[in-house]
């Protein structure tokens, strides 16, 4: 009886430890240990071995040469088109988020909370702990004077600090009554930069402590007339 013996050589560890990983089901996977099935069934011993790629091994290199050659040749009709469940999911969620940015860049809304995010994948990166105040200072919309006012809901748009209109922009940086709070935000910032600084920055760089200035803030108390 002749020996049916033979040694699979890759460059690819994923590969091999994806094999070896039963509960990885990928349709490559699948295919390859189909085959592996096929083969014993019909007497041959397979063996799997890892080579270091681009080291000179002649077989290796010569695979590697065909793949390239592969990849630019037109004629060769694909022989694998299929792929995973996961990369479908990262396109279809990387298309989304190209779409939602062109959309988010031409809007002329939201424009206060561009300042804090101008770009959609920076802030799905980010992973906001929502509060009363959180979204009033983020859109600009809630117990603020100047939106209030801008509906006809509050008589006049001037904080009670009368320092200027109460806007996001004046709570944040220039408001009298919230000067002690402030100051633990700005000693903040200036450990690695300068205040003032930008909104991006703050939700950006300095999450934690502009979330604690935020949340110090009582708008009720703030807007107590007489209360200095």
């Amino acid at each position: 009886m002749v020996d049916k013996k033979a040694t699979i050589y890759t460059d690819s560890q994923t590969t091999l430890a994806m094999g070896q990983n039963s509960k990885i089901h990928t349709n490559i996977i699948e295919d390859i240990r189909r085959q592996w099935y096929e083969m014993k069934k019909a007497g041959w011993q397979i063996a799997l071995r890892w080579v270091k790629a681009h080291a000179g091994a002649r077989g290796n290199e010569q695979a590697d040469t065909l793949a390239k050659e592969a990849t630019t040749n037109g004629t060769i009709t694909e022989s694998y088109t299929r792929i995973t469940k996961s990369a479908v999911i990262r396109q279809l969620e990387e298309g989304s988020a190209r779409k939602w940015q062109r959309s988010w860049t031409q809007t002329t809304k939201g424009s206060t909370t561009k300042e804090y995010f101008p770009d959609i994948e920076g802030r799905l990166k980010m992973k906001l702990k929502l509060t009363w105040n959180l979204p009033t200072i983020l859109t600009g919309h809630g117990n603020i004077k100047a939106y209030l006012h801008r509906f006809h809901i509050s008589g006049e748009q001037t904080c009670p600090c009368r320092k200027g209109d109460q806007t996001t922009d004046h709570i944040i940086y220039d408001c009298d009554r919230l000067k002690e709070e402030r100051d633990r935000l700005k000693a903040s910032v200036n450990k690695t930069g300068d205040w003032p600084t930008s909104k991006r920055n703050l939700i950006k760089r300095h999450y934690k402590e502009f979330s604690k200035f935020i949340n110090s803030i009582t708008f009720e108390e703030l807007n107590a007339e007489g209360n200095q």
